[in-house]
């Protein structure tokens, strides 16, 4: 009598584990969905978010003055970290490079500028951020094309 009463227990806890299993499956399921909504609803925004603060950056950095251009190259700028990378010939830009094209009027004066910021992380554009900004960045465009750049 005793042995079935510990085999019915046993019976019963196993029961409670796999019915406790099977819930914890339901809910890691529900929480991976939910992650997943939640990340396409930001990357469909960040980019907007993102765009003053590299304008901000860029800016503040003062580009012009600081940083050097890329050598063989007219109306780019490159920040140390690019500039680092292009000198040793490697194969591709770390995250952290930033990369300033002026496109210039007829006389000379700035129209357009582009703006590539390796900030890594998506595989869609090689982990780069890209925009065109108005000459004083209050106007801009989200640039997707910019990907895949090398030193």
């Amino acid at each position: 009598m005793r042995s079935i009463a510990i085999l019915v227990l046993i019976i019963l806890s196993l029961s409670f584990v796999y019915t406790g299993c099977k819930q914890g499956e339901e809910v890691v399921d529900k929480s991976e969905e939910m992650h997943e909504e939640a990340k396409q609803e930001f990357d469909a925004t960040i980019s907007e978010k993102v765009a003053p603060e590299v304008w901000d950056l860029i800016q503040t950095e003062n580009y012009k003055l600081r940083w050097k251009m890329w050598p063989g190259r007219q109306n780019i700028y490159v920040n140390p970290i690019a500039f680092q990378a292009i000198e040793n010939k490697d194969s591709e830009f770390p995250i952290g490079s930033i990369i300033v094209q002026e496109k210039l009027t007829n006389e000379d004066s700035v129209k357009m500028v582009r703006v590539a910021y390796r900030i890594g992380g998506d595989d869609a554009t090689n982990g780069w951020f890209g925009a065109d900004y108005s000459p004083g960045g209050t106007d801009f465009e989200i640039n997707d094309s910019v990907q895949n750049l090398k030193p």
